[in-house]
C-alpha cells in the first residue's frame, strides 16, 4: 500500500477491489454513451428502480430483475443529457423529466420534456414538451417556494454567448413550477441569477425549513441560492486556475455523526481533485478552507455521498472517466483528519453516481454508469450493524 499526502492529510491509496461486505452487480453491460443515473420507483411497487440516460436513450430497469425498458430513443429525444424522476400525480409511479438536444458547442440549443407512463409497465410513454432551455444540462427536483408541490430546477451549463475555449458568459438557472395539474406540462418558470459554467447542482432542504436550497458547482466554486429572487451566497471559491478550468465541477452536502456538515466536490471543471470543505460548526452551512483528499482523477465526473458503513459519518464516492478510470470510496477515519481511499471498481469510466436503498435492508446502495465502458453497475453494501 502506498500512502499519499494531500494538504496535510494522509490518504491511504490501497488498491483494494471492494470494501468488506460490498457486492457488485452489472445491471446493463450495453448502454453506449451512458451519462447519468438516478433511482426512483417507476412502476409503483414500492421498490426503487434505476433510470439511466445518455446518447439518445432513456431507459429504466425494474427492481429486482433489472429488466430493461426503453422510455425514449433518438427519434423522440436526441442528445439526452439529464433526467429527473418524480411522482407528480400521486399514483406512486414516477414521471420522468428529460433534458435533451444538448450539444457542447451549440449553447443556444436544448429542450425539456416530461415522459408519462402508460397503464402497464410495457406500454409506450407519452411525451409532453415543456420548454426550450438553452444549453440544458442538469435537472433536479425540490420545493423551492415551499408550497409543498414539486419544482424542477433546470441548470444550463453555458450562457448563450459562451464559446470555447473560455466559455465566457453566465448561465442562468430556471425553476419550473408544476402547478395543480403537473402532468399536463403547462408549467410556469422563473429565472435565478446565473453563474459561469454551471456543471452540477444539488437541490436539498439544507436547513429544514421546508424549502429547497440550490447548490451550484461552477467556475465560481460552490454557491447557495435560497428562492428564485435570491442572490447566490458563495460557500467556497473552489480550485484556482484559468477559466474554464477553475472552481467546482460536482457538489454534494455530507454530514458527520457530530452534526457538522461538509461540502464534497470535484474540482476544477472536469478536474482531477476530490475536495472537502468542513462546516465551521454543527448545523451550519458555512464551511472552512478546501482540503484536497485526492488529486489523481482523470476527467473527474461522478460524485455521491452516503453513510455506507453505518458509523454516522457520510462517506464520499467519486469516479472519473479518463485514463485509468475507476470508482473510489473515501472514508473519514476516527481522528477526523484522515480520509482513506478504497478503489471499488476499475471497469467503469464513471460519468455519474447516485444512491438509494434498492433492497430495503436499511443500507444505501450506489449505482454508477460508464460512458465509454457502456455499463450500469450497482454496489450493494452490507446492512448496518452486520
Amino acid at each position: 500500500m502506498r500512502v499519499c499526502v494531500f494538504a496535510g492529510l494522509f490518504v491511504a491509496a490501497g488498491l483494494v477491489p471492494v470494501v468488506e461486505g460490498q457486492e457488485r452487480t452489472v445491471i446493463d453491460d450495453h448502454f453506449p454513451v451512458a451519462y447519468q443515473v438516478e433511482i426512483a420507483d417507476v412502476n409503483g411497487d414500492r421498490r426503487p428502480d434505476v433510470i439511466a440516460v445518455g446518447g439518445n436513450t432513456c431507459a429504466w430497469y425494474e427492481n429486482p430483475t433489472w429488466k430493461k425498458r426503453i422510455v425514449t430513443t433518438g427519434k423522440q429525444s436526441p442528445g439526452i443529457i439529464s433526467s429527473g424522476s418524480m411522482d407528480l400525480d400521486g399514483d406512486g409511479r414516477a414521471e420522468i423529466a428529460i433534458a435533451y438536444e444538448f450539444e457542447m458547442n451549440r449553447p443556444t440549443t436544448g429542450r425539456l420534456m416530461l415522459a408519462r407512463q402508460g397503464a402497464r409497465s410495457d406500454d409506450s410513454w407519452t411525451l409532453v414538451p415543456i420548454a426550450e432551455v438553452d444549453s440544458i444540462h442538469r435537472l433536479r427536483w425540490g420545493d423551492v417556494d415551499g408550497d409543498h408541490r414539486p419544482d424542477l430546477v433546470v441548470a444550463p451549463i453555458f450562457g448563450r454567448e459562451s464559446r470555447p475555449p473560455d466559455f465566457d458568459g453566465s448561465a442562468s438557472l430556471r425553476v419550473f413550477f408544476t402547478g395543480t395539474q403537473p402532468t399536463l406540462g403547462k408549467w410556469s418558470s422563473a429565472v435565478v441569477a446565473g453563474r459561469r459554467v454551471i456543471h452540477a447542482i444539488e437541490v436539498i432542504d439544507a436547513d429544514g425549513d421546508g424549502r429547497s436550497e440550490i447548490l451550484t458547482a461552477s467556475n465560481s466554486g460552490v454557491d447557495l441560492f435560497r428562492g428564485v429572487s435570491a442572490v447566490g451566497i458563495s460557500l467556497t471559491a473552489g480550485a484556482p486556475g484559468t477559466s474554464p478550468k477553475r472552481g467546482s465541477s460536482e457538489v454534494h452536502l455530507g454530514r458527520l455523526a457530530n452534526g457538522r456538515r461538509f461540502l464534497a466536490t470535484i474540482e476544477p471543471w472536469h478536474g482531477s481533485q476530490v475536495v472537502v470543505c468542513m462546516g465551521k460548526e454543527p448545523g451550519s452551512l458555512a464551511v472552512g478552507p478546501r482540503t484536497m483528499i485526492d488529486d489523481t482523477l482523470a476527467d473527474g465526473h461522478a460524485l455521491w455521498v452516503a453513510d455506507v458503513d453505518g458509523d454516522g459519518d457520510t462517506e464520499i464516492l467519486a469516479g472519473h472517466r479518463g485514463k485509468d478510470h475507476r470508482v473510489s470510496l473515501y472514508d473519514l477515519d476516527r481522528d477526523r483528519k484522515t480520509w482513506t481511499r478504497t478503489v471499488l471498481d476499475r471497469t467503469v469510466a464513471a460519468q455519474d453516481l447516485r444512491g438509494g436503498d434498492l433492497d430495503g435492508d436499511g443500507a444505501p446502495d450506489v449505482v454508477t454508469v460508464g460512458g465509454s465502458t457502456h455499463n450500469v453497475v450497482r454496489y450493494r453494501f452490507a446492512p448496518h450493524g452486520r
